[in-house]
């Protein structure tokens, strides 16, 4: 779940002698999409947010669950402060979102980055065909960023969140066991390769730059 156990999860558990464990596995960048027609990929924060506080907004914003999603909880609670006042779209899953998106050009999905940053899996590349995925600025910045793992690290991508595995196992059993492959190297290795930030596991960023090299003219003899 992208949220720890709260006070009131612990108490209950306490109340039936359960000791609840949980165990930061990967930070996850919320992508942001729109319809394939727009010709601009580039979003500011600002603008974004502006949006969401806009009953007037005009885009309808799409998210995954509606008001009792992961996602629209992190909209409320860490991103405005405030629920979203924008129009907002409830649909049952992510590739509902992203055909909603695909079909409405005034529409803007709102959705776990695992599901388009794939860049090998074959389902992944027909989503990506199907909508344009946003770059974000921060707040008050000018840099543009996607919602890779190298940019979540730096925390350049500003839509964020932490994931976590949750047990409330009263002993080591099935669930404690995935727990540790999930958080252990491969594991990590696995969730990085769909485009997560591992709690533990490295990040190799590179950076191509394109310069011309400096070639000495041969000197005749």
């Amino acid at each position: 779940m992208p949220r720890p156990f709260t006070p009131a999860d612990s108490a209950a558990l306490a109340e039936q002698k359960i000791r609840p464990k949980q165990t930061r596995l990967v930070r996850e960048g919320i992508a942001v999409i729109g319809h394939p027609s727009r010709r601009d990929s580039l979003l500011s924060l600002d603008t974004l947010t502006a949006w969401l506080r806009n009953p007037r907004s005009p885009y309808t914003f799409v998210v995954e669950g509606g008001s009792g999603s992961a996602t629209y909880r992190y909209l409320r609670d860490s991103l405005l402060g405030e629920p979203p006042q924008a129009p907002l779209y409830r649909v049952d899953s992510a590739p509902e979102a992203i055909a909603y998106v695909q079909q409405n050009p005034r529409a803007i999905g709102l959705i776990g980055v695992a599901w388009i940053c794939d860049r090998e899996d074959s389902t992944t590349q027909k989503f990506l065909r199907s909508v344009r995925l946003f770059a974000l600025a921060p707040s008050g910045e000018k840099g543009y960023y996607f919602p890779y793992a190298g940019y979540l690290r730096p925390g350049f991508y500003p839509l964020a969140r932490d994931v976590y595995a949750l047990s409330r196992e009263p002993r080591l059993g099935l669930g404690s066991g995935f727990i540790s492959y999930a958080a252990g190297p491969e594991g990590q290795r696995i969730l990085l390769k769909s485009e997560l930030l591992p709690a533990i596991a490295p990040v190799r960023v590179v950076e191509i730059r394109e310069e011309p090299l400096p070639i000495p003219t041969p000197q005749r003899r």
